[in-house]
């Protein structure tokens, strides 16, 4: 068993302190509202910052002898939020927590001869399976002090619950929305994903005194972040080259707002003079020109980055490949902050996306010559052509939806039959990409690469019969069954490959499969 030391325990402990809610998926964030230090006999008033101190110091030179903090949990459903205290015990080696609940077991950790002793009256599973595991974990991380923190820029409590508000205001409608639109994107990602920011948003105008007089959402996409803050009276507009459908579905105040139009970074201007904060959510190609129209316009801005594009359009090109692709970026973007003379604020968003950095710029030193640093970074990065050249309108299509269905279905069946056939076991088989590529006809070969890129995409994109096994392997799924749910998003619109064309049918029920038996 591993043992655990002393300060490694203590470090688990703060970790698990501060992050309460990563063991209680109905838990959204854990705010610690009291910190007391126990010395010499008495309770004295401390902070945040010293109970961080306290838990890491050596314990020979340590002079308090425990800890007492007052939290509050802050549920993502239920209404009021939970009380707790937790006691540190520096002498005994043992943290105890306490809920003013009754849905939320106490409980206590001590450290016993390098082993960790957990104790709960009624939840012995847990102790074992979910808090036991984490907090060995946890003794064992490396801390990255460094690390941005999640929404520290906004009141974490004040965020929640305007969040859970513009859940039960909005959520139902928009998947109507989605439903008549007949939208193929994931609705619970976008819709939840949207409503987070708008709180976000709100709550950090309110703190920060820069509610604005109007903004306008660049690359607006669905228009969806655009329609939830004018719900809430927030007046703004939202720019993107092609109209959506969920445009039509909006109200009409929102309809008015949207506007389908090409942000040209060297030619545009607002329409509305009352515009003083730019959004950029998810905005592509437009990320790293954001900051440097809001220095143009003299505005604000709001920025979350996600595929990463340099200011020519083209594909962004590492600086730095220490880090990651996104962080790079992320970095990079910053640079252009500053470099266009902004004051530069950067958090963490709760959100369900992996990009989740957000950049803020509110404060700008005006004096700053941001027209020369983007002119040497357009010659530096330039891609053969002077113009920049961002998204076009019409996008050409090459993931195989232009081609002929019946010739793709035709492709399907016979690498289906072609791999079948060579007999793995009684279901399935395998063969190599190689062996499939050659099975086609140069003639199919060469139509499917024009409209998609080639086999692998076509097999990709019937990833309900192929699964790719590792090296040059492919081979023919098993069909899982899928969760039986209450309330579908999504009704089942095409027939089971398996039960036309598989010799055995599907091993699946009609119930259990998602598609049409």
């Amino acid at each position: 068993m591993t043992e655990v030391e002393e300060a490694q325990f203590w470090q688990a402990i703060g970790i698990l302190i501060k992050n309460y809610h990563a063991l209680n998926k109905k838990i959204f964030e854990v705010v610690i509202t009291q910190v007391e230090k126990q010395q010499d006999g008495r309770l004295c008033d401390s902070s945040e910052e010293e109970l961080g101190k306290c838990l890491k110091e050596d314990p020979i030179k340590r002079t308090c002898t425990g800890l007492k903090i007052g939290f509050k949990l802050l549920p993502k459903k239920l209404p009021e939020n939970i009380l707790a205290t937790g006691t540190v015990d520096f002498v005994n080696n043992k943290y105890e927590c306490q809920f003013a609940s009754d849905d939320i077991e106490d409980f206590s950790v001590r450290l016993l001869k390098g082993q960790l002793v957990l104790d709960s009256k009624q939840n012995p599973n847990w102790l074992e399976f979910v808090l036991k595991p984490k907090l060995l974990s946890w003794s064992q991380s490396k801390q990255d002090e460094s690390k941005l923190k999640s929404l520290g820029m906004v009141n974490v409590e004040k965020y929640n619950d305007l969040y859970k508000k513009l859940k039960e205001k909005h959520s139902q409608r928009l998947l109507e929305y989605w439903k008549t639109a007949q939208e193929s994107t994931d609705p619970l990602k976008f819709i939840y994903e949207d409503l987070a920011i708008a709180a976000y948003l709100i709550v950090l105008w309110g703190q920060t005194q820069t509610e604005p007089k109007a903004f306008a959402d660049l690359g607006c996409g669905n228009g969806l972040l655009v329609h939830v803050l004018n719900a809430e009276g927030y007046k703004g507009y939202g720019y993107d080259i092609r109209k959506r459908k969920l445009w039509s579905l909006y109200p009409e105040d929102t309809q008015q707002s949207l506007i389908e139009q090409a942000v040209d970074p060297n030619n545009f201007r607002l329409d509305f003079p009352d515009v003083d904060w730019l959004i950029g959510n998810h905005s592509d190609e437009l990320s790293p020109w954001l900051p440097v129209l809001a220095g143009r316009l003299n505005t604000n801005y709001f920025l979350l980055p996600c595929c990463p594009y340099e200011l020519s359009g083209a594909k962004f090109r590492r600086r730095n490949t220490k880090i990651s692709a996104y962080q790079d970026f992320f970095q990079y973007v910053t640079k252009i902050s500053q470099e266009c003379g902004f004051e530069v604020l950067q958090d963490r968003l709760k959100i369900p996306s992996t990009k989740r950095l957000a950049l803020l710029g509110i404060k700008r030193n005006t004096s700053k010559d941001l027209e020369y640093f983007v002119q040497e970074e357009l010659i530096k990065y330039k891609t053969g052509d002077s113009e920049i050249k961002l998204r076009e309108k019409e996008e050409s299509v090459r993931n195989c939806t232009q081609v002929d269905k019946s010739i793709i279905d035709g492709l399907v069946l016979k690498i289906f039959n072609k791999i079948l056939a060579s007999k793995e076991d009684k279901w399935a088989g395998r063969l190599p990409m190689r062996e499939i590529a050659q099975s086609l006809t140069k003639e199919e070969l060469r139509g499917i690469k024009s409209e998609c890129g080639g086999i692998k995409t076509l097999l990709r994109n019937k990833h309900e019969v192929f699964e790719f096994c590792g090296g040059d392997l492919i081979g023919i799924r098993t069909p899982k069954p899928t969760a039986i749910l209450q309330s579908r998003l999504t009704t089942k619109k095409r027939s089971c490959f398996f039960k036309l064309h598989h010799p055995f049918g599907c091993p699946l029920e009609d119930t259990e499969c998602s598609f049409i038996h």
